[in-house]
């Protein structure tokens, strides 16, 4: 059986100020790094590298519909757009973008401001799910030409390099500039401000479009075990079956279950990674080596496993086959901008 994990924010390279920090304590998968193939593929952020494990190139997939997919198991029909809640810290030149869920926006918080949009924007048609505090996802009747770039590619960069383009651009950035005036003024936000809370001074557009004939395939993935809606989403579109994902690795879990080449998903540490939070990343991976890739590593010894692919996104990808193992003498491996060096 070949399994294929794919764990973004795993081993990209940290930020050049803090290189060099401790590297997590997880013997198993640095033994699996050392002693298995690093493969060609070309490090992609989250996204990109997602749509390559489905054989897609990636560019101007209609991320939002299949986010909304993957969130509710149902196809939306018609646009859809991701606007998540962002702060922007203003500087001289540029606005730096902050978002995801260390904005601590709470649920009841973030449906309060998506009515609030919604009432506003009424007569326009939308109609705001908001799927956790830092996902928002608008459907409106019309469709529009609108390109835009995912919010982890644009996470503590200046707003102004990412601003949408396409014909409707300039209406939609109207419309989310008045969105934004409405945020500042909202009794939420200026709650949430008095207690030295980050603002939700923004809007991020992104993943615009609609499903119509999308076509997914290409890809030799039997199943799909995951939570990150994105992946569920794309496991939809391909008409794969989905499951979701476990806490921890089982004998009788995903393994026991098949002879095809599911794809798991583990997410954790992507955001941890993108916040450069590097005591949460580590307590973060140590906890996927104990539930995950320690377990994996005892499958392959008991023959349950011929192969495993590690895509690691941004951090490039392995092939671990089963006479790998054997490989001792490969021990010390490069991680990401730390140095591991135990394997």
């Amino acid at each position: 059986m070949r399994l294929t994990v794919f764990a973004p924010g795993l081993l990209g390279a940290w930020p050049v100020d803090v290189a060099g920090l401790q590297a997590p304590h997880a013997p198993m998968l640095q033994r699996m790094l050392a002693r298995g193939d690093h493969l060609s593929t070309p490090p992609l952020d989250a996204e990109a590298a997602l749509a390559r494990l489905f054989g897609h190139g990636g560019d101007h997939l209609p991320w939002a519909a299949l986010g909304l997919w993957g969130e509710t198991g149902c196809r939306p029909e018609g646009f859809v757009l991701r606007i998540d809640p962002v702060h922007l810290k203003l500087g001289m030149t540029d606005a730096i973008v902050f978002g995801g869920p260390s904005l601590r926006l709470s649920m009841d918080d973030a449906r309060t401001l998506a009515s609030a949009l919604e009432e506003h924007f009424a007569d326009r048609g939308w109609r705001i799910t908001v799927a956790a505090p830092e996902r928002w996802y608008l459907q409106v009747p019309e469709s529009a030409d609108l390109q835009t770039t995912p919010l982890n590619r644009a996470l503590r960069r200046d707003a102004g390099l990412f601003k949408p383009t396409g014909r409707d651009a300039a209406r939609w950035l109207a419309w989310l500039t008045e969105a934004q005036m409405l945020l500042h003024a909202h009794p939420v936000i200026m709650t949430r401000e008095a207690r030295g809370l980050p603002g939700i001074n923004a809007l991020w557009p992104w993943g615009a479009g609609m499903l119509g004939a999308l076509s997914i395939g290409g890809m030799d993935i039997t199943s799909v075990h995951a939570d990150h809606p994105l992946a569920r989403g794309l496991a939809h579109a391909a008409g794969l079956p989905v499951y979701d994902l476990l806490e921890r690795l089982g004998d009788g879990d995903v393994l026991g279950m098949e002879a095809g080449h599911p794809l798991v998903v583990l997410d954790d540490a992507l955001q941890p990674w993108l916040d450069g939070d590097h005591e949460d990343w580590l307590a973060t991976v140590e906890g996927l080596e104990a539930c995950w890739f320690a377990p994996l590593w005892q499958a392959m010894g008991r023959g349950q496993l011929s192969e495993l692919i590690l895509d690691a996104a941004e951090g490039g990808g392995w092939r671990f086959k089963w006479m790998h193992r054997w490989r001792a003498w490969r021990r010390a491996k490069y991680w990401g901008g730390t140095c591991a060096s135990n394997a």
